[in-house]
């Protein structure tokens, strides 16, 4: 299959999607949570002290995707295959910016479906080939052109929250934010990592398709939130690779 049938257009959604990230104290949490139970439903996984997430990025032996984001390029993708800490499922999914829009597509398999896949057919075009889902085609396309290989796994727990009227709006809460850049197999997710942020910190994501509603501009407003510009990725990436010489990931004032 050429490069040349999965252009950077193919299989995304049909609107776009914005982010913005915020750095909270993980002590003042508790009472932005409780702010936002008179307009969204918490995610009913969440409980009270969230989920497990476990990502494993993809990257080129000159970490492709890292210094893309780094230069700022307009156009960027990033791929990962990510789990959670209960089932046997997990994702493979490719991230992408285009200017100040986000897609996501993601495609799922069992664990041991996508530890099977993408150990032996990363770069094998006859799976490319055979493989039906659009998703996890263009993500083996990648691996073979550009040589990906797992570079970094990420782990963190994420409470979530559903707005109550906005069907697009998405709030996230993700705390523990940890990296391991040697304990790659996604069957067996790391336990003791390295942190990306210090424990008391966590990061506030609002995922909407339009605009952010005026209750949420002005909970933002009444905590005093921080607005950041993070990628999990790219923090842990600079931290296990280059010992924070770029200084991505966030700190407080």
């Amino acid at each position: 299959m050429a490069s040349s049938e999965l252009q950077p257009s193919a299989y995304v959604r049909d609107f776009n999607r914005f982010e913005q990230k915020y750095l909270v104290r993980v002590d003042d949490a508790q009472a932005l949570a409780a702010d936002l139970a008179g307009y969204a439903d918490p995610d009913p996984h969440s409980g009270t002290e969230g989920y497990a997430i476990h990502s494993q990025y993809w990257d080129s032996p000159e970490l492709r995707f890292f210094w893309e984001k780094l230069d700022g390029q307009k156009f960027r993708r990033k791929l990962r295959l990510r789990r959670y800490a209960q089932g046997d499922a997990a994702f493979v999914e490719i991230k992408q910016r285009i200017d100040r829009t986000v897609q996501k597509r993601r495609a799922r398999r069992t664990v041991g479906e996508l530890v099977a896949l993408f150990d032996q057919g990363a770069l094998d075009p006859e799976l490319e080939r055979a493989e039906t889902d659009p998703v996890v085609r263009e993500a083996l396309v990648l691996c073979r052109e550009h040589r990906l290989a797992p570079k970094v796994a990420v782990s963190y727990r994420r409470r979530a929250w559903f707005a109550r009227f906005e069907t697009d709006l998405r709030i996230t809460l993700d705390t523990r934010l940890m990296y391991d850049a040697s304990a790659l197999d996604l069957a067996r997710p790391f336990e003791t990592g390295s942190w990306i942020l210090p424990p008391a910190l966590a990061v506030l994501e609002l995922k909407y398709n339009q605009r952010v509603p005026l209750w949420l501009v002005a909970l933002v407003q009444k905590h005093r939130l921080e607005l950041v510009r993070f990628s999990k990725y790219c923090a842990a990436a600079d931290l296990a690779f280059h010992g924070g010489l770029h200084a991505l990931a966030p700190r407080p004032r």
